[in-house]
């Protein structure tokens, strides 16, 4: 038989348990959007993305050592509008030395921009949207979510 710690700890672990991951996890901990493109000559746009991290959350940033957690990563998905034209850009992101991963991690805990140079393709013409993925991963000091992928359309007017 069971002593009544082993009972009693048992049931305020699974008393606890689903209101805190509830509590944690409900809602998204970075909304996301993205501005209509500004094409320039030759084609050329600058795809701006924000981010708003909820209070008490960090959202990792473009740079992680490989040994770290998830680095932020903004790809453009398969389209026949753009292909990518330069490495994406971002805010400057905080650099923290975090024990838990023995190493200095770089991220957001607040409002941020990310930018994506893009060249439009030759046919491109008139209204368009581009789709972008951000792949992310967030934290709070205590618990760090599985990476998510979302997925954005960024507008923009292609000369004809």
């Amino acid at each position: 038989m069971p002593s009544v710690r082993v009972v009693f700890a048992s049931l305020l672990f699974l008393s606890a348990g689903p209101a805190l991951a509830e509590g944690e996890l409900a809602g998204d901990t970075v909304a996301w959007s993205v501005s209509p493109a500004n094409v320039t000559k030759g084609h050329r746009a600058l795809l701006t993305l924000s981010g708003q991290v909820q209070p008490g959350w960090h959202v990792y940033g473009l740079k992680q050592a490989p040994s770290g957690p998830t680095p932020l990563v903004v790809a453009l998905e398969r389209n026949d509008v753009a292909r990518a034209a330069g490495p994406v850009t971002g805010s400057p992101a905080t650099t923290y030395h975090d024990p838990a991963f023995g190493l200095d991690t770089h991220f957001y805990s607040s409002a941020f921009t990310l930018t994506l140079p893009v060249r439009l393709t030759s046919h491109a013409s008139g209204a368009q949207t581009i789709p972008v993925s951000v792949r992310f991963q967030t934290c709070n000091g205590r618990i760090c979510q599985p990476p998510k992928t979302v997925h954005l359309s960024a507008p923009v007017a292609a000369g004809g």
